[in-house]
């Protein structure tokens, strides 16, 4: 199993390497995987793996800057946004999982009928993690 990725990842970065020496004569790169401390110098797989590995995180914060996504925990703020509910209100906003390509929410609220605690719904709403739009799924 570890030859066939070895391999891959050979490959992959070869391919790259070239592509990269081309753009770079084009002035349209900034620094990448095979630019080193000692220029003209070919660098060590090892180097490659490093540089790899450290523009991974890089190349994720361009994109998810580029296309913003929202969270589980910031379409759940969006909800409570939505509903005009307080950080202090008996009501609660729990992750029900995803219909469609959506984050589905429940809404419920703690109540008290005849000294007993009950747990009321206020529905299920769902927001779109590109657009942050909180739509009304179901009520009750």
């Amino acid at each position: 199993m570890r030859m066939p990725l070895f391999l891959l990842t050979v490959v992959v970065l070869a391919g790259g390497c070239g592509m990269q020496e081309d753009n770079n004569r084009a002035g349209e790169n900034d620094s990448t995987l095979t630019d080193t401390e000692h220029p003209g110098e070919m660098p060590s797989n090892e180097e490659m793996l490093i540089g790899a590995r450290n523009q991974v995180p890089q190349a994720v914060e361009k994109i998810n800057s580029e296309k913003h996504f929202y969270s589980k925990e910031d379409a759940k703020q969006l909800v409570r946004k939505h509903l005009k509910l307080q950080d202090n209100e008996g009501v609660s906003v729990t992750f029900e999982g995803f219909k469609e390509d959506f984050y589905l929410f429940h809404v419920s609220e703690l109540v008290h009928f005849n000294n007993q605690p009950e747990k009321m719904s206020r529905g299920w709403y769902m927001v779109d993690p590109t657009t942050g739009e909180v739509t009304l799924e179901k009520n009750n």
